[in-house]
């Protein structure tokens, strides 16, 4: 098993290194498959809070959770195939409480964004492909990112802001975590009550975040995670069980970047 890890990551260094010489093959064979998912099946940011403000759930799949579904580590969470067979049944998910969401394809907010992901679906996209239904639409990830808030600035404050008036919140995050608890995005919630995770492999944690949620908050609660990959996980599992969980990642960090660009 160490050796078929160790080959199967020396495969993707090999891989990253020939994108240059291999994009535009690779682009030409792929970008109807590609241009296809992203105009047809991929709902735009807008869309995407639309559907979370008629109540339904939000787990996003990010480059992190793509990587650990195909068995290799990220720097805060091991791999393992139990997170990884989770994460693929959260991506299969047939359940219409739950909007399973997926990052930009062909699109971003900056020349600069839009070249990194294309090079990360260089290395990913053949075997996410195999997983994805293209008979499904999905909510768009980045609407906890920076594009959202650079390409809609107003629309996505008060999109995000509105789905939260006046509600109680749970917000669940890492020791550590970057998520600013005190930010204006959060000024209009009714009261907030924030759980703690661990900072590293945070997946071993997550039935008994699960439970204290269980014993300290109703299902009137809306449960805001920013956990990594834990996240996406949590965001299903609470769906499952009636509460509206939201996969929000590192949202305050994303609105600071980007409206300190704006102001730049």
């Amino acid at each position: 098993m160490a050796f078929e890890s160790a080959m199967r990551r020396f495969k993707l260094r090999m891989k990253k290194r020939m994108y240059k010489l291999n994009k535009k093959r690779w682009l030409a064979e792929n970008q109807s498959d590609l241009q296809y998912f992203e105009e047809k099946l991929l709902y735009s940011m807008p869309e995407t809070l639309q559907l979370v403000a008629q109540g339904k759930s939000l787990a996003r799949f990010g480059d992190g959770e793509i990587t650990l579904m195909d068995g290799d580590d990220i720097d805060f969470q091991k791999s393992s195939p139990e997170l990884a067979l989770e994460l693929e049944n959260i991506l299969k998910n047939q359940d219409e409480k739950l909007l399973v969401c997926l990052p930009t394809i062909l699109t971003a907010c900056d020349d600069d964004e839009a070249n990194w992901w294309l090079k990360f679906w260089y290395v990913r996209w053949k075997d996410l492909k195999q997983k994805l239904s293209f008979e499904h639409s999905y909510g768009h990830s980045m609407v906890t990112r920076p594009d959202f808030f650079i390409m809609y600035p107003e629309q996505a404050v008060q999109a995000w802001k509105s789905i939260w008036q006046n509600r109680k919140i749970v917000l669940i995050t890492g020791e550590g975590s970057k998520l600013n608890l005190e930010h204006m995005l959060f000024d209009n919630v009714s009261t907030r009550q924030i759980i703690y995770s661990k900072a590293m492999n945070a997946y071993a944690d997550a039935n008994r975040i699960i439970a204290e949620v269980q014993n300290t908050a109703g299902q009137n609660c809306l449960i805001l995670i920013a956990l990594g990959p834990t996240g996406t996980v949590l965001a299903k599992r609470f769906s499952d069980l009636g509460y509206q969980a939201l996969d929000i990642g590192h949202i305050t960090s994303s609105y600071d970047a980007a409206f300190q660009q704006k102001a730049g």
